[in-house]
């Protein structure tokens, strides 16, 4: 086939062999780079004996551009990993973090944030720095005054400083001014605040600048020579968020015990002092303190909050009904302290919350009316509802006066004995237990429907009952007064306080109620 003649017709067909061939450039797509020649195909079944090839020149172009592709792959492969290969993780947190590896979240011990003063040419004061330390018992703010603080968005505060990583770093000479590197169109030129970072290491001073896109911010560290564009997680909570959110929120803030109650409302006033582990209502009356009604209100004194900052600073007390106050809460604790919260005015026309203060820290905050209700108990509910407070087990004798009649219920071990004079007799004996148990249990445990701080009515009178102890000497003794047969009953112990029982209260007063037992 080498050596035959190569005809070309007009119509671009090459002629060899007789055969026709037609040419092209390569194959692909639009082209025709095929040949037709004649001859057997591989499969019998097919039809004719016609088949489709490509040219040879055309087969080594697509291979050429193949193995390039692969190649150029493969050297981008390399070079991304040589370039990577000598800069681990570490390297890329080192390279964007804002403060270095002493700046530790455990140790900060002093928080101070300076905020900008006004630039609308209003001759409002500049806000004043707040300062907050950490101490035995926690953070506190102890500037503009001293208040206990939440330590959690503190923490945030901490933790938002220590995570900052830098996005762009520039010089400060870059930002050419007349009169030297001009700061003001990116806010640091004065910040827009600057937070400062206290620890046994050193202090560490972060400016914040102005916002930019995508959440960015700018901000200078201490001196230093370049500012930095990072995230505004920082800006967000010393910048949007309102820093009198990190006080707390408790009215009494201190931890120790309380062992003293005083509440004036109006008029009124209550006091309650601890002796051991028993309250005693020292006034308006001096009477026992219910213990769980008490208890209840120290833990209201204890972990109550606020319900919204109202004003800081100097104020006129009398504007907010503060001077004087409409009442007036204190609180005495074991360790000598002494906190007193104010109550004031309403806090709204038709509002029934109110303006309050804690005595000492010049605050007005907001008390609504379910707050006030747990802070302003009445007295009744204070006092302890049943008839005597002493316990069964100090009892070794009991004694019954009604009218003419005597009768001494003496203990003998578990037993008790019956004494008692009828028509000039005197007789003897032991009587029925569950009756001696049931009558302490009505003046010792039974705890009144009603409470009424009001004078004993004489007239009302039925009976006395005086509890003696083992060594012979009266340890309480108790009025008693009905309205009338059938009515409500009464009980008295000597605190000008009524604890009045329902009619159908079971009380054995007469000689006829007690059985005699012979031996």
């Amino acid at each position: 086939m080498a050596g035959r003649a190569r005809r070309t017709g007009r119509d671009g067909l090459e002629w060899s062999g007789g055969r026709p061939v037609q040419r092209r450039d390569r194959c692909g797509p639009g082209r025709v780079g095929f040949r037709v020649v004649r001859g057997a195909r591989p499969r019998a079944a097919a039809a004719g004996n016609d088949r489709l090839v490509c040219t040879e020149g055309d087969d080594v172009s697509i291979r050429a551009v193949i193995t390039t592709w692969v190649v150029a792959l493969l050297f981008s492969l390399f070079a991304t990993i040589a370039w990577r290969g000598g800069e681990t993780a570490a390297d890329v947190v080192l390279r964007t973090a804002v403060l270095d590896r002493e700046f530790d979240v455990e140790t900060i011990d002093r928080l101070v944030i300076e905020h900008a003063g006004a630039d609308d040419g209003s001759e409002a004061p500049p806000p004043e720095d707040l300062v907050f330390e950490l101490g035995p018992e926690g953070w506190r703010q102890t500037s503009p005054f001293e208040i206990a603080a939440e330590g959690f968005p503190i923490r945030k505060v901490l933790i938002a400083a220590a995570d900052l990583a830098a996005s762009r770093r520039t010089p400060i000479a870059g930002f050419d001014g007349q009169d030297g590197p001009d700061l003001a169109g990116i806010g640091l030129d004065p910040p827009e605040a600057v937070v400062r970072f206290r620890s046994p290491d050193g202090e560490r001073r972060i400016q914040l600048g102005a916002r930019t896109v995508a959440g960015r911010s700018w901000i200078r560290v201490d001196d230093d020579d370049e500012v930095l564009v990072v995230g505004d997680d920082l800006h967000g909570r010393l910048l949007d968020d309102d820093p009198r959110n990190w006080r707390s929120r408790r009215l009494f803030s201190s931890d120790r015990e309380i062992d003293g109650v005083v509440i004036r409302n109006g008029d009124a006033t209550i006091r309650l002092e601890r002796a051991g582990r028993r309250w005693a209502m020292t006034a308006p009356v001096a009477s026992r303190g219910d213990a769980a009604t008490v208890d209840g209100l120290v833990g209201i004194l204890g972990r109550v909050e606020h319900d919204g900052f109202i004003r800081d600073g100097d104020f006129d007390r009398a504007r907010f009904g503060l001077e004087p106050a409409a009442a007036e809460i204190e609180v005495s604790r074991a360790d000598g302290t002494t906190e007193r919260l104010l109550i004031g005015g309403p806090s709204g026309l038709v509002s029934r919350d109110r303006f309050a203060m804690v005595d000492g820290i010049p605050m007005v905050v907001r008390l609504d009316e379910a707050t006030l209700r747990g802070l302003l108990p009445s007295v009744s509910t204070l006092v302890e509802p049943t008839g005597s407070g002493v316990r069964p087990a100090d009892v070794k004798s009991i004694e019954i006066t009604a009218g003419d009649e005597f009768v001494r219920l003496e203990r003998n071990l578990d037993r008790w004995s019956v004494e008692f004079v009828e028509d000039g007799v005197r007789a003897s004996g032991e009587t029925s237990t569950e009756l001696v148990d049931a009558l302490m249990t009505t003046l010792v445990e039974t705890r009144a429907t009603e409470v009424a701080i009001q004078a004993f009515p004489q007239p009302l009178m039925v009976a006395t009952v005086v509890f003696n102890g083992f060594d012979g000497r009266p340890l309480d003794a108790v009025r008693i007064a009905r309205e009338g047969p059938g009515g409500r009953w009464a009980f008295e112990n000597g605190d000008g306080v009524l604890r009045i029982l329902p009619a159908s209260a079971e009380l054995p007063l007469a000689i006829e109620s007690w059985p005699r037992f012979d031996p």
